[in-house]
């Protein structure tokens, strides 16, 4: 169920219709949970039972963790839950890749095994709710987090539909407080501009500059460098529009319902260095690993090396996080690369006393410049599975063959096709600078008088029409 489709109009007015009516904290909440599958069913009905598996098994770990104060067997608990958890998660999302990998390693070696490949269906959300489930029951064995003991609480905290597909990642000790006392809806302007806002990034920028990016990188061979250029950064756009604009729907329903999320994106494209952009970057998954996995690791305290290896594991276990395949462990790896790259640039600063430099304008703007253009880059082996297209797109990207001509290229390079998809990049880019230097527009909105704010909702309302495409397409990161 897609946020901006009559069907999920009807279910969230139905949803505000039973909270309205029904009163107490306990009645809300047993709607919203009921609400929380019907929400999730409404794709596949039988992989709620996986979120109930992952919801049992951690709420019954984590009182029993309460209770146990022997380390060992306190490990053998959180061992329990890290099993049920990652193994479910592997079975469904790597199970294939694995499968895959072995079949091609034996052939090798000269073996050609006759077993048939499982077809597995990868579940919504499996990799967010999942991680979620997850850092309750680690906090709870570090003693961090109390035990919940209301199966009600955990369980909605688990489902909560707004984020349970696509996040942002929700910590228990953010969430579970929240529960504890009674919701109230809150129909405010920020809560709707925050939906809108999201509805337009993902429907009339997202969606409209896909088709660009989908018709050429389906088939980049037949390109020059102008277009892959042009089709890289439709999807830059496209991935950013995408995810942050699920985010800002989910907050802004959150919000609505009398729940707080926390942000997930934090304008990441004017990031001017590759720490910057994690800490900009799908905030909640790039925390859980630095709190979850880097940090135990042994993070900063390990030496120099031993942080650059944390760094690496870090980042190639997130790139195995968005996908079960090699382009998004070369995308993991790439981004570590940077992460030590720009450590070592830093230190090398400091050893030549040049750290005045970052505060000198056109630093700032070169520096700017080298990370977006490696962003780009990184993102082709998140877009383009196959080696042989990948590896064509790079070429085409670092080394630019001059090739200006674009006719006979088919219907995306056309002179309308270019026209609309630079016309969407234009609007992207005003919006996302006015965004940057004069706050966001939403806030701008919201704190209009008089008259003005009613012009901004039929001017926002004739974008809307204008620009809404044909077509519905889910959220990239529903595949995650």
């Amino acid at each position: 169920m897609l946020f901006y489709t009559i069907e999920f109009l009807i279910f969230f007015i139905i949803l505000i219709s039973l909270l309205f009516i029904f009163r107490g904290n306990h009645k809300k909440k047993l709607i919203l949970l009921a609400s929380s599958y019907i929400f999730y069913m409404w794709w596949n009905p039988v992989f709620i039972l996986l979120i109930i598996f992952s919801t049992v098994i951690d709420f019954f770990i984590g009182k029993r963790l309460e209770k146990e104060e022997d380390d060992n067997k306190r490990k053998i608990l959180l061992v329990m839950s890290l099993c049920g958890n990652l193994g479910m998660l592997v079975f469904f999302k790597y199970f294939g890749f694995f499968q895959m990998n072995m079949l091609f390693l034996l052939k090798m070696f000269g073996h050609d095994p006759n077993w048939t490949t499982l077809n597995i269906i990868l579940p919504v959300g499996i990799s967010f709710y999942t991680f979620q489930t997850l850092s309750y029951t680690i906090d709870v064995y570090r003693r961090k987090l109390k035990t919940c003991h209301s199966a009600l609480d955990f369980s909605l905290f688990v489902s909560f539909f707004p984020q349970l597909v696509a996040g942002p990642i929700v910590r228990a000790a953010d969430f579970l407080p929240q529960l504890k006392k009674e919701s109230k809806l809150n129909f405010n302007r920020y809560a709707l501009l925050m939906i809108i806002r999201g509805v337009f990034k993902k429907v009339i920028i997202a969606d409209n500059i896909s088709k660009f990016a989908d018709i050429v990188f389906n088939s980049p061979h037949s390109w020059n460098s102008v277009v892959i250029w042009m089709a890289l950064v439709c999807f830059y756009i496209q991935i950013y529009c995408d995810f942050s604009g699920y985010s800002d729907i989910a907050i802004g329903i959150a919000d609505i319902l009398g729940y707080k999320l926390m942000l997930n994106f934090n304008r990441p494209y004017f990031s001017r260095n590759p720490s910057d952009f994690w800490k900009r970057w799908h905030i909640s998954l790039s925390e859980w690993l630095r709190d979850y996995l880097y940090i135990p690791l042994g993070g900063n305290r390990s030496g120099t090396w031993g942080m650059y290896r944390n760094l690496t594991i870090t980042m190639l276990l997130g790139g195995l996080w968005h996908g079960a395949g090699w382009s998004f462990i070369l995308w993991g790896l790439l981004h570590a690369v940077a992460l030590i790259g720009h450590r070592l640039w830093v230190s090398f600063m400091k050893i030549l006393k040049l750290e005045g430099l970052r505060d000198v304008a056109i630093y700032k703007l070169m520096s700017w410049a080298i990370m977006q253009y490696w962003v780009l880059l990184t993102w082709i082996p998140f877009r383009v599975q196959k080696t042989r297209d990948m590896l064509f797109c790079i070429k085409k990207f670092m080394f630019f063959d001059f090739d200006f001509q674009l006719s006979g290229k088919g219907l995306a390079s056309s002179s309308m096709g270019m026209f609309s998809v630079l016309f969407f990049i234009f609007m992207f880019a005003i919006l996302h600078l006015f965004s940057y230097f004069c706050g966001s527009l939403d806030k701008k909105i919201d704190n209009l008088k008089g008259l003005m704010p009613y012009v901004a909702c039929v001017v926002i309302g004739v974008v809307f029409f204008l620009f809404w495409p044909s077509n519905e397409s889910p959220f990239i990161y529903f595949q995650f």
